[in-house]
């Protein structure tokens, strides 16, 4: 199938007014979601951020993120442009018809919006944790915090 013609058809299935492939991409907004799809070549690539680096415990959130890879038909990554984790997912443009792309394109957004839920609640608890471990390190041997 060409690139155009799966936005083309997508945008006329679910009525998405102004959808349009230009420069072999495209991007939409599913609850809240923006889904970025490109096609390079014979492959098109389907693209939502999850969410912004956290300050604290950013080596865990990444590792839980790796651990992920794995297990999923999707990738996460982290944007060099935009700093953000992203989750990608890369389909053979000859492989896709409408269903196909229609559930690929469902499952992304759903893992998108499962792991911008999982950032937004791990970010307090690494927060409070380093604040605590910060509060620890202030205590002297007796016991007193130190001033």
């Amino acid at each position: 199938m060409e690139f155009e013609k799966l936005i083309t058809d997508f945008a006329t299935r679910h009525g998405v007014d102004g959808l349009v492939a230009e420069d072999n991409a495209a991007a939409l907004d599913i609850d809240g979601i923006v889904v970025t799809i490109v096609a390079v070549g014979d492959t098109v690539s389907i693209s939502a951020p999850i969410g912004e680096t956290p300050t604290e415990g950013h080596a865990d959130f990444a590792d839980m993120l790796l651990e992920a890879n794995l297990e999923l038909d999707q990738t996460f990554a982290k944007s060099r442009d935009t700093g953000k984790y992203i989750l990608l997912r890369r389909l053979a443009l000859d492989s896709l018809d409408d269903n196909t792309f229609d559930s690929a394109l469902e499952a992304l957004v759903n893992q998108a919006e499962t792991w911008s839920r999982l950032l937004e609640d791990f970010r307090p608890a690494a927060e409070k944790a380093a604040e605590e471990e910060s509060q620890a390190g202030q205590l002297s041997a007796g016991g007193f915090m130190q001033v």
